[in-house]
């Protein structure tokens, strides 16, 4: 009896395998085919018949119990009457740090939720934290602040605490790292919203520069792709809003910065004819 000679080296063979099971195999072929309809050509024994049961002549209504209000719609009712009894920023800031109904709160290490000056007349308005966010407290952190710093700079704006005239504000719409950096769930939106809105209430910016799509999909109506939604006026109340792309997203795909630089030509222009 003659050894076949491998077709491939065992480093190849890996690399097939591994192929297949991205491919969806999820068994082997084996060396004879089986006969996986030979159980149900095997008659099975007749079963004996049941017997029906009278008709009941009444049948009892039961009256249905009044709908309780399920979890994630008293958090958010919770969450709406909290935002609305801060009557400042810090408060604001504190009742959201301690809302223990916010489901996002128990696997995050830090509140990533506004720095910055807030006499500004400018809101940047981030989606949610990444890990960086998480660690540091930081609304946009290390390579995406660099980031952010440059393409605000390239419009003649600021990130900085004191209250200059082209500084601003730095917000979080979702001020919770989701796990594994996802984006959040409807019933964990709800729960930040109220914050969100009541936040911008107390800043009163002039216009709003979005960073990622859930500010201006869930604020203003806008579309839940930033790719369609970019480039869009939108408005909160009356505060117009251009989405653009979060500096993490620019990252990771460096090809789409030319998207985000028409945004911030059109903000500039925008910001021109409002602050003037």
């Amino acid at each position: 009896m003659t050894t076949q000679t491998p077709d491939m080296t065992p480093e190849q063979a890996a690399h097939a395998l591994a192929w297949l099971v991205d491919m969806g195999a999820d068994e082997v072929i084996l060396d004879s085919p089986v006969n996986r309809f030979a159980k149900s050509l095997v008659p099975e024994p007749a079963k004996p018949p049941v017997a029906t049961p009278p008709p009941l002549r009444f049948v009892p209504q039961v009256p249905a119990a009044p709908r309780a209000a399920t979890l994630p719609d008293q958090a958010a009712a919770d969450a709406a009457a909290q935002a609305a009894a801060c009557h400042s920023l810090e408060a604001l800031i504190q009742a959201q740090n301690y809302f223990e109904a916010n489901p996002l709160r128990k696997g995050a290490t830090k509140l990533s939720f506004m720095e910055g000056n807030r006499q500004a007349d400018i809101l940047v308005l981030s989606d949610r934290p990444r890990n960086d966010e998480d660690k540091s407290g930081q609304v946009v952190a290390t390579k995406a602040r660099v980031l952010l710093q440059n393409m605000l700079a390239a419009i003649g704006l600021k990130i900085g605490d004191e209250p200059a005239p082209r500084n601003v504000m730095l917000m979080n719409f979702v001020p919770w790292r989701p796990p594994g950096n996802r984006q959040p769930l409807d019933a964990e939106v709800a729960v930040c919203l109220p914050f969100a809105s009541r936040a911008i209430a107390l800043l009163q910016p002039k216009l709003i520069l979005a960073l990622g799509s859930l500010g201006g999909q869930f604020m203003a109506g806008g579309d839940a792709s930033i790719i369609r939604q970019r480039g869009k006026w939108l408005s909160i109340g009356e505060i117009p809003l251009l989405a653009t792309l979060h500096p993490d997203d620019l990252l990771k795909a460096p090809t789409q910065k030319k998207l985000a630089w028409r945004d911030l030509q059109a903000f500039k222009a925008r910001m021109n004819e409002v602050l003037t």
